[in-house]
């Protein structure tokens, strides 16, 4: 026992005087507003302390009950501060030693909160087949346990899982079923995360108002319980969805906004996000230099973050960049380890969008087959996603192509399709659809062309893709 160990029963105390300092700082942070900064201030004035006594707790955990509850304790007191301060491996480290301690004392309230901080924090860096295993634990405990909080939370935690699966109407499901619960419960903070998950799948869907009016709620009570951490994450994806319903001023205050608060946290994971929005809005109105800077430093951050989804991301708005301005083979180069990135990660959306940018690079560099090449590897993916955003990009890549191999009718009917849904057309997209719309009318003639829109307009944009993707199995190498 410890109290038999003078030597040890001294370090059992300075560990105990570090987790309290550690529950100080979380208290104080959960108060809200400028509180945040301070509590903040706190953890990091008294990290090195902090860390070096868990650590310790962790090595000597499986000593006895005692240390097994101090090992708990210092993994669930902070939850809310490491999310913002750690790297996402070392906080799975910290969690992954209390669950084993929860389990060693059959501690279930205490098991089940740390499989929902698991889970919370699987459901970003994969494997999502672990986060789903830990949020399904964890809900049948909460359940057992008749515990609605945690039911509320752990909804909301398998609604983001099923999203980044893209499995959307499961993530609807249970994030609508999270909203319910929670203004039963009047607990603000889970609506506030409930909302948050319906805008973005509003946005993914191409909704952008609703995901605007979703996203805004979230925002209005983050600000009103004063949480940095939720603040940043609801003007991060304010920026993104005004920015694709074309709204460039207020994406750039949006983004401007969220990259000083998370400066001010130093909240690294948002930051690199808002960056690459800062860097598509600049791409947008010409400012090559200025997207090239924000790109570069948010994949810099994103590798000492070890931040890989973010990584493959900002590597395929470099390639598209340099595209933009004519440098293929720098396009490429940015383009194949966004690629090999995304299918390292099972990443479904990351790689349809890396092999569609692929598609428009090889068209751009005039290498046709190549094109058909990588729009058939990505139709492949993107058929499986749920994702207006998603299909409409095809769309339009494979109406670009069409016409360099003599099909400017089919290509035609297509933009019927698409103008019929081109309020799903992210903004960044629409200077090739309208080139392309004026260049196909000038081909066709207007009446000709105006009959091909017609038609286009009564097609499903999911049944047309499935057409392409079938033609292009069929003959993959036609020039």
């Amino acid at each position: 026992m410890i109290a038999d160990q003078p030597l040890e029963k001294r370090r059992y105390r300075l560990a105990q005087h570090y987790l309290s300092k550690l529950r100080a700082a979380e208290t104080t942070y959960h108060y809200g507003h400028e509180n945040c900064e301070d509590a903040l201030a706190l953890f990091d004035q008294e990290w090195p302390q902090i860390k070096q006594w868990h650590d310790w707790s962790v090595a000597h955990a499986d000593e006895d009950d005692e240390m097994a509850a101090l090992c708990k304790e210092f993994s669930q007191v902070g939850a809310e501060l490491l999310v913002v301060r750690l790297h996402p491996e070392e906080r799975l480290q910290w969690l992954e030693a209390g669950l084993a301690a929860a389990r060693s004392l059959r501690d279930q309230p205490a098991e089940m909160v740390h499989l929902y901080l698991l889970a919370r924090t699987l459901r970003r860096t994969g494997p999502f087949d672990k986060a789903l295993d830990a949020a399904q634990q964890a809900l049948v405990m909460a359940r057992q346990l008749k515990n609605r909080l945690y039911i509320a939370k752990l909804l909301n935690v398998l609604g983001g899982i099923f999203y980044f699966q893209n499995a959307y109407e499961l993530a609807q499901q249970n994030y609508e079923q999270a909203l319910a619960l929670s203004k039963e419960l009047q607990e603000k903070h889970e609506i506030g995360l409930s909302v948050n998950g319906l805008g973005t799948i509003a946005q993914m869907q191409g909704d952008f108002a609703h995901a605007y009016s979703f996203v805004s709620e979230y925002l209005e009570i983050s600000e009103a319980n004063g949480q940095p951490y939720n603040i940043c994450m609801a003007l991060r994806n304010l920026s993104m969805i005004t920015m694709y319903m074309g709204h460039a001023q207020a994406a750039t205050q949006y983004a401007e906004r969220c990259v000083g608060l998370c400066e001010v946290i130093g909240f690294h994971v948002c930051l690199v996000g808002v960056l690459v929005i800062l860097g598509d809005l600049a791409s947008a109105q010409g400012n090559f230099t200025e997207a090239r800077d924000y790109y570069l430093r948010s994949l810099e951050i994103s590798r000492q973050i070890n931040h890989p989804t973010n990584e493959a991301f900002v590597l395929c708005q470099l390639g598209r960049l340099f595209r933009q301005f004519g440098d293929i083979p720098t396009s490429l180069e940015h383009l194949e380890p966004a690629l090999y990135l995304s299918n390292r990660l099972q990443e479904r959306w990351y790689t349809a969008t890396a092999l569609v940018e692929m598609v428009a690079t090889f068209r751009v560099g005039g290498d046709i087959p190549q094109a058909r090449l990588k729009l058939l590897e990505g139709l492949e993916i993107a058929c499986e996603i749920d994702s207006s955003a998603i299909h409409l990009i095809y769309l339009l890549e494979a109406a670009l192509v069409w016409p360099a191999q003599g099909q400017t009718v089919e290509a035609s009917v297509w933009m019927g399709a698409l103008k019929e849904n081109f309020r799903f057309l992210a903004a960044e997209s629409h200077l090739d659809y309208d080139n392309l719309y004026h260049k196909l009318e000038t081909e066709l003639g207007p009446t000709q062309f105006a009959a091909a829109i017609e038609r286009g307009k009564s097609l499903d944009v999911g049944s047309l893709l499935q057409e392409i993707w079938q033609e292009l199995k069929s003959s993959p190498n036609r020039p």
